[in-house]
């Protein structure tokens, strides 16, 4: 059996993975809602699709999209998404209040919380 601490190790590495792959999935949301790829599939909105296509309740798919969106104006935020720096979590919870102009100093925060 592995110690703690090792194992403390590979749930952080891992969770960083899963908001890093996150971080493409939204990236595709966004690409796809942009394209209107949901409406050509006869879906009323993106977040319609991803309930039908991905299965998610609606509130899911429409948070996702929201985020996917707001991401595209936050190239801080969206990229310590990327690298797995930042949780989707509180990615989620920057992209409610983040701006261009404070979107430094609430990443920051954030990055130490």
């Amino acid at each position: 059996m592995e110690n703690t601490e090792e194992l403390a190790r590979e749930i952080a590495t891992l969770s960083a993975y899963l908001d890093a792959a996150t971080h493409r999935l939204l990236l595709c949301i966004r690409s796809f809602d942009h394209s209107g790829g949901w409406h050509e599939q006869g879906a009323s909105s993106c977040a319609h699709w991803l309930t039908w296509r991905v299965g998610w309740d609606p509130g899911t798919a429409r948070e996702r999209v929201r985020v996917a969106r707001a991401l595209g104006t936050l190239p801080r935020i969206d990229g310590a998404l990327r690298s797995g720096a930042l949780s989707y979590v509180k990615a989620r919870a920057l992209t409610r209040v983040a701006t261009p102009e404070n979107e430094e100093r609430l990443l920051a925060l954030a990055l130490l919380a």
